[in-house]
């Protein structure tokens, strides 16, 4: 199987995303594994309270990518300038799906928990959460969409947020792998 760049360089990026904190903790701060499990993967808090909070933060991301939908269009209509470029991202998602859908689906599925454990779990209680929903932006930028990097930055503190108030891998990981599956799905359909 031959990988197009783009996922070739998701895949470079997840196993820096992924093996960077177990490295930091473990040989620069000089951890235990017990003690970086319990800091990078906070207490199973019940079906309930975890399937909840998804749906909930599902909302949330929702709710922000309404507000900031509608802040975009008043910028564009108040200025006359053209914010929404939405168009590169919905370009590089159709490429990437048509030419690999499974490897696509993958990607996303395992990318989206590599986000959420780098960048919230690990980031957010280190650097807080502006400073990495920054970063999450930054490496967000690829696209060359200004209203995709205004959107995730945005989403990114809804997320950064989330986690910082429940403490909750799964609940991110998984209001944000909804909320990413409705766009891809928009996307694709539309």
């Amino acid at each position: 199987m031959v990988l197009h760049n783009t996922s070739m360089y998701a895949l470079i990026l997840f196993l820096f995303l992924l093996l960077a904190p177990l490295f930091y903790l473990r040989v620069i701060k000089e951890q235990t594994w017990l003690e970086i499990k319990i800091k990078l993967f906070p207490k199973y808090q019940g079906h309930r309270k975890e399937l909840l909070g998804s749906l909930a933060l599902f909302g949330a991301l929702l709710l922000g990518f309404v507000v900031v939908a509608g802040g975009i269009t008043l910028v564009e209509e108040g200025s006359g300038v053209a914010i929404n470029d939405l168009d590169k991202v919905e370009g590089i998602i159709t490429e990437e799906f048509t030419s690999n859908a499974l490897l696509f689906i993958g990607i996303i599925i395992v990318g989206l928990f590599v986000e959420e454990f780098f960048f919230r779990s690990f980031l957010v209680p280190r650097i807080g959460m502006i400073l990495s929903t920054l970063v999450f932006t930054a490496l967000h930028a690829g696209y060359g969409s200004i209203a995709e990097v205004i959107g995730v930055f945005f989403l990114g503190l809804i997320l950064a947020y989330w986690f910082k108030r429940n403490q909750s891998l799964l609940q991110n990981y998984l209001g944000h792998l909804l909320y990413d599956i409705l766009a891809i799905a928009l996307y694709l359909l539309i």
